[in-house]
């Protein structure tokens, strides 16, 4: 699960995109915002999400021609030091970003103070953390991936800027991020077609990823001058900042290790070819959340503010937002599993044939992440996330003792299984306390039945055995037509989304 709001070192980014919301006022930081409507909200971030989609599509695109060039063993050393980097950037990250686009949305005359504060405390935990990765891969702690893990470990301070899209997400503009992204997966798969052409070896293809990151960080900086223009670092907003932010700090840690880790695990244990096959399949369910980040990115402002409603407002709210991110995590799931086998071989070849077992069980993960991705983010605006912090920890050092136990016996496949456990229990456990923390209801039947249309589907699909594009097209129309049926997504639910009013 990543955190709202924030941009990895990976160019196949994975950032939350700020979908556009209820504009703020006009004040000293920027220019005036307008309200927007209901259905304001919902074109801007369909918008943001033909955007995303396109990004997509490039990014899958760059994935399979980098697999294909490397093969299982070469495409997991690689993997394996873009997870490295990552899990350095999460942890610079200590909760900062969504800190600070919550206090943004909450202080619109501070904006600039409070963005400019937040970069300064993550581009130094940024530096801490890649002098800690150089020493590790100087040691040889990460076998054969040492080399490029120390070659990546240089774009990790360049991910600090990725809080800039804090600003973003608090002022409702969808299109700094989707742009960003886009950008980025472009000149990724440039940079990837080149060595692949040339024959470049696995280490300046990490030279090449340092390249795509600093290009990318300059295009957003200068886009973020026009929209949250930066004041002046203060020790009192940093101050402010660390008193909310620590938990997550915390919680970020745990994260990193139960989404991060598995695979340095599954490194030593198995072998670089395991963690190709865990990786190509951890691609999809890292493209996925598409879904849960374009749901979130209007949640997190909206609830950030969200005090000053009334209680049956702030339960419309939660309950749409659950029954929503239910629907999104078991459709994709349905569709991962439906088409996991010609998913694999088309995109890596058959040599991934092996990524197909823990392709379905990272797809029952997906439902477990989606809904960690609503409770993740309704607690954190609230500054609720001390719970957080205690659940992540508690989960993460379970996992990472399954983790050694899985790994050994069953490999990648093992892994997943352990990521798909873990993954449901944050689900679960963050909406509960989301729940709590807003006063509303958790809509039980809904979400189940949601739950017994996924399976219903699957079953369906298992004893009936057809072509992968009838397949795809049976299983949308299966699972859709049951959501109808349950009424777990309503008319009512689409005349308020598209209303004139606000949401």
């Amino acid at each position: 699960m990543t955190s709202p709001g924030e941009t990895t070192t990976e160019p196949e980014d994975r950032a939350v995109t700020p979908a556009t919301a209820a504009p703020l006022e006009s004040d000293a930081t920027g220019p005036a915002d307008h309200t927007r409507s209901a259905r304001g909200l919902s074109t801007a971030t369909a918008v943001s999400f033909g955007l995303r989609l396109l990004g997509l599509v490039v990014g899958m695109a760059t994935t399979s021609v980098l697999a294909r060039y490397l093969n299982p063993e070469g495409y997991g050393v690689f993997a394996l030091a873009l997870t490295l980097g990552t899990a350095a950037a999460q942890v610079a990250d200590m909760g900062t970003t969504i800190t600070v686009s919550s206090r943004i949305a909450r202080e619109k005359a501070a904006a600039g103070r409070i963005l400019s504060t937040g970069l300064v405390i993550r581009t130094s935990v940024a530096l801490i953390a890649t002098v800690g990765l150089l020493a590790a891969a100087a040691g040889g702690l990460f076998g054969e991936s040492s080399p490029v893990v120390s070659v990546v470990a240089i774009a990790t301070p360049l991910s600090a800027a990725a809080i800039l899209t804090a600003g973003a997400t608090a002022r409702f503009r969808p299109e700094v991020s989707s742009v960003l992204a886009l950008v980025q997966g472009v000149l990724w798969l440039i940079a990837v077609v080149v060595i692949a052409r040339t024959g470049g070896d696995v280490v300046l293809l990490a030279w090449f990823f340092v390249a795509v990151v600093t290009l990318q960080t300059c295009v957003g900086v200068a886009i973020n001058r026009r929209l949250v223009p930066l004041g002046r670092p203060s020790f009192a907003e940093a101050g402010r900042i660390f008193a909310l932010s620590w938990p997550l700090a915390i919680s970020s840690l745990a994260v990193m290790a139960y989404y991060r880790l598995g695979s340095v695990i599954l490194f030593h244990l198995q072998g670089a070819a395991e963690v190709g096959y865990y990786s190509a399949a951890y691609k999809f369910l890292d493209v996925a959340q598409l879904g849960p980040a374009m749901l979130v990115a209007p949640l997190l402002p909206i609830v950030a503010t969200s005090l000053t409603m009334d209680a049956h407002r702030r339960n419309l709210i939660f309950s749409l937002a659950t029954r929503t991110g239910v629907v999104i995590g078991v459709g994709t799931a349905v569709l991962l599993i439906a088409l996991a086998p010609a998913l694999v071989a088309y995109l890596y070849g058959e040599d991934f044939g092996p990524a197909v077992t823990p392709l379905i069980l990272l797809a029952v993960a997906f439902v477990g992440v989606t809904l960690g991705y609503v409770g993740t983010t309704i607690c954190s605006a609230l500054g609720v996330v001390r719970p957080i912090a205690v659940l992540t920890v508690s989960v993460a050092v379970v996992n990472l003792a399954a983790q050694f136990w899985a790994c050994a016996r069953w490999g990648a496949t093992g892994a997943a299984a352990v990521a798909a456990g873990t993954e449901f229990v944050i689900g679960v456990a963050t909406c509960l306390l989301a729940a709590r923390t807003m006063t509303a209801r958790l809509p039980v039947r809904q979400m189940a039945s949601v739950l017994v249309a996924g399976a219903a589907t699957i079953l369906v699909l298992w004893l009936v055995r057809l072509p992968w594009q009838v397949e795809a097209v049976s299983a949308a129309g299966l699972f859709g037509g049951a959501v109808l049926l349950s009424r777990a997504i309503t008319t009512a639910d689409l005349r308020r989304v598209l209303s004139r009013k606000a949401l």
